[in-house]
């Protein structure tokens, strides 16, 4: 065994993060067509596996990144129901209640940038754990506090302790799955976050309606609590520049049970020689370092990132005015009650639901259709090289249908509460919103873990930077829409901009590799500037240190003459 440990730690340079050669190699028994022709055949090389966890391993680790995502939304919408209750017992306006949600939104975009950049470096584990902490201390102080600045303070601290929880779980996917597979886990993975927004009201209404408001605040700390557990024990480190494909030992804070025993089995297949080519790396050589906001920023300024960003977050504004509206709206054009009104959420919940378990599916079928058409085998659990592979087009073909589908949704939902008809009229249409948002949502996020695999939870942390600060405004406009305009117009206008958006997709696919590749090339460079630097600086100081040394042998000389 210790054999075999020393041969992992010594066997290679660096761990495959998938910027090399990886499973997306054109097949040499058949020659490309398409836009393959003319690409020179490389061979299929062999190295270590993405990742030594076994599927059903991945499939607890993306099921319990999706619970923990839940909190995030959860935390902004189980007291949804309780605004009008909040507001007369605190003594203040509606619109003061609703000015929380939008500190909450704003919170939610700063946080990631610091805790998930973060873990990058320092590994995925320890800031899940400090997140919880963090949540549950919040939602402990909200359940007791009396008083509306404490209400807008704790809320700030609940949302920076749950906002990383997203970036987080989608970083983690990006760690355990390749590009070939990532469609369908990703799918799972942010399964939370948009069911959270459904499901968030319906229990905060069921807890309103037979407790109190207080509860909804006791049943976060609860549920955070158990996943606290859940994730000191069991949940395996997945950063790859803490543990690589996991068969590098997890130290401290970043041993669980789960990555502990998945590494021990790797190692004897390893010792009995099944193993051999999976041999992989040296533990990954990174400073710890205090993150920086500014890489965040980094990748919204980005040509291509930063359209696919604000695309996503259009997106998940839409559904988040929806979800903001519908208590009012509810109230005043059928007359329901809190919990009859959360209630009504589960129909968005399910049409979510059957896009996850769909969606990710067609995604993944996509980008093996794209592979056989170019010519180019896919190697099961090696990444993929995508830089002559065209990711976005693989991408976007399949968010388009969801995208015209949740225009359409929008459209008649306003329209449907409008005119006051049968409630199963809008409730069909949250259906669709919920299946076309969640398509369009996580495919975009698959999308934009693709473009930047090195650094997975910083550019979820963008994701997070754009949607949370779009919604923030967005909730806070839509009533005020709805009463200028009129509910049908407002959500009308929703939909138009939905419709301009549209324009964005042809042009990504037919520009977005170009751009990722010139991007690619301008960073090679950059990095070649500076290791050149680098270098000159070093010989210049050599070069001083000689000259010191040599005039320093002189000056003894002429102190000691023979």
């Amino acid at each position: 065994m210790d054999k075999a440990r020393k041969t992992v730690e010594q066997s290679v340079s660096r761990p495959s993060t998938g910027s090399g050669k990886g499973s997306l190699e054109p097949a040499e028994s058949r020659q490309p067509s398409g836009e393959g022709i003319g690409r020179p055949l490389e061979r299929v090389i062999s190295g270590p596996p993405y990742t030594i966890f076994s599927p059903a391993s991945k499939l607890f680790i993306v099921i319990t990144v999706s619970l923990s995502a839940l909190i995030s939304p959860f935390g902004a919408t189980t007291f949804y129901p309780a605004l009008d209750v909040l507001a007369d017992e605190l003594h203040v306006t509606p619109s003061l209640i609703n000015l929380s949600l939008t500190t909450y939104m704003i919170a939610q975009a700063i946080a990631p940038s610091l805790i998930a950049g973060a873990s990058d470096n320092t590994g995925r584990r320890l800031s899940f754990i400090v997140c919880f902490i963090i949540f549950i201390c919040a939602n402990v102080g909200l359940a007791l506090q009396t008083a509306y600045a404490a209400l807008l303070v704790l809320r700030m601290v609940q949302a920076f302790g749950c906002s990383a929880a997203i970036a987080l779980g989608t970083a983690v996917v990006a760690d355990v799955a390749t590009s070939a597979e990532r469609g369908r886990y990703m799918g799972y993975a942010t399964a939370g976050l948009l069911f959270g927004p459904a499901f968030g009201p319906t229990i905060g209404g069921l807890l309103i309606e037979y407790l109190t408001w207080r509860a909804c605040f006791w049943f976060l700390c609860i549920f955070t609590g158990v996943l606290l557990v859940i994730f000191t024990l069991f949940f395996p480190e997945t950063c790859r520049n803490v543990v690589g494909n996991g068969s590098i030992p997890a130290r401290g804070i970043n041993k669980s049970i789960i990555g502990e025993w998945q590494r021990r089995k790797y190692m004897r297949r390893m010792e009995f020689g099944d193993d051999k080519s999976s041999i992989h790396t040296t533990r990954p050589k990174k400073k710890a370092s205090f993150p920086n906001p500014l890489h965040t920023l980094k990748i919204v300024a980005e040509k291509e990132s930063g359209l696919i960003l604000f695309y996503n977050g259009f997106f998940f504004t839409g559904m988040m005015m929806t979800t903001g509206a519908i208590p009012t709206l509810y109230s005043e054009q059928y007359g329901l009650d809190v919990l009859d009104t959360g209630l009504c959420y589960i129909s968005m919940g399910v049409g979510s639901l059957v896009s996850t378990l769909t969606m990710g599916h067609v995604t993944d079928w996509n980008f093996r259709r794209h592979a056989a058409r170019l010519g180019f085998a896919i190697t099961k659990g090696r990444q993929q090289d995508l830089s002559n592979f065209p990711i976005e087009k693989v991408r976007f073909q399949v968010v388009l249908p969801g995208h015209i589908i949740a225009t359409l949704a929008y459209i008649a939902f306003g329209w449907t509460v409008h005119y006051r008809t049968s409630l199963a009229g809008p409730e069909i249409a949250l259906f669709f919103i919920g299946f076309g948002v969640s398509m369009a949502f996580n495919l975009t996020n698959t999308l934009l873990i693709d473009l930047h695999k090195d650094k997975p939870a910083t550019a979820t942390a963008a994701v997070n930077f754009v949607r949370c600060l779009l919604s923030a405004g967005g909730a806070a406009a839509i009533i005020p829409m709805c009463n200028a305009m009129g509910i049908g117009w407002a959500f009308t206008f929703m939909a138009l901009v939905y419709v301009a958006w549209i324009a964005m997709l042809p042009l990504l696919m037919a520009k977005g590799m170009k751009w990722r590749q010139e991007a690619a090339a301008e960073r090679k460079a950059k990095e070649a500037g500076a290791a050149k630097s680098e270098h000159d600086e070093e010989a210049e100081t050599k070069g001083r240190e000689q000259r010191e040394a040599d005039d320093k042998g002189e000056e003894v000389e002429a102190d000691n003459p023979v």
